[in-house]
């Protein structure tokens, strides 16, 4: 039989205001202020009407952690003091390694603002290790092509950081991140590390994990 993992918790984001944006908030929760290394976890999923340009972030700080925005519909403009403007789109991500500090701003770009439709992503927080945190920032947008496709019967998982068995994400980090979409009734197995915390987040629909617990949002 396989060594499952028991599952710790299972909780329900919360739904909270960031200025005019509704979003949901996984971590920190009551109860559960951080799954080591990462520090918070933002989900958006917002109906852009043509011409409607609210989601907007305006510039603020960052240091000593990395704020990596996956996107999974729509597609956002990045700019930040180093320098780079960049626009990512549906399944992309752009990895920001904030160091000893950056300053950046978000934004629905522009094309997608005329057109609209469904806008949807994760703001995820990684911590760095305290030797990495005072290390020059960068910033790396991470194409659907670089991005690394495994595909099984019914399930693609993204690689963005880390390693699955012998592949490693494009990311410049050791933490292990993926996105996933499963059709209904399909399966895969992963084998992770013991000592490491693994936590999942699911934007639709149900996941069993170990043959013991059905979660949704």
């Amino acid at each position: 039989m396989p060594d499952y993992r028991n599952v710790q918790q299972v909780l329900i984001a919360d739904e909270i205001m960031m200025d005019t944006i509704s979003l949901r908030q996984a971590i920190p929760l009551r109860g559960l202020e951080q799954v080591n290394p990462f520090i918070l976890l933002h989900h958006f999923d917002l109906d852009i009407k043509p011409g409607d340009d609210k989601f907007t972030v305006p510039p603020h700080p960052h240091r000593g952690f990395c704020p990596i925005t996956y996107m999974f519909e729509g597609s956002i403009e990045h700019n930040d003091s180093l320098g780079n403007i960049k626009v990512i789109s549906d399944n992309e991500v752009q990895w920001i390694n904030a160091g000893r500090g950056i300053i950046h701003s978000e934004k629905a770009d522009r094309a997608f603002i005329d057109k609209g439709g469904r806008y949807q992503g994760i703001q995820l927080w990684i911590n760095l290790p305290a030797s990495q945190k005072m290390l020059p920032a960068s910033y790396q947008p991470l194409t659907s092509d670089e991005i690394i496709l495994i595909k099984k019967s019914g399930v693609e998982i993204r690689l963005v950081s880390g390693t699955l068995g012998d592949k490693k994400g494009p990311a410049k980090s050791d933490v292990f991140t993926a996105t996933l979409r499963m059709k209904a009734g399909s399966s895969f197995d992963i084998d992770l590390p013991e000592q490491d915390n693994v936590a999942f987040y699911v934007l639709e629909g149900k996941l069993k994990i170990n043959n013991e617990i059905s979660s949704d949002q």
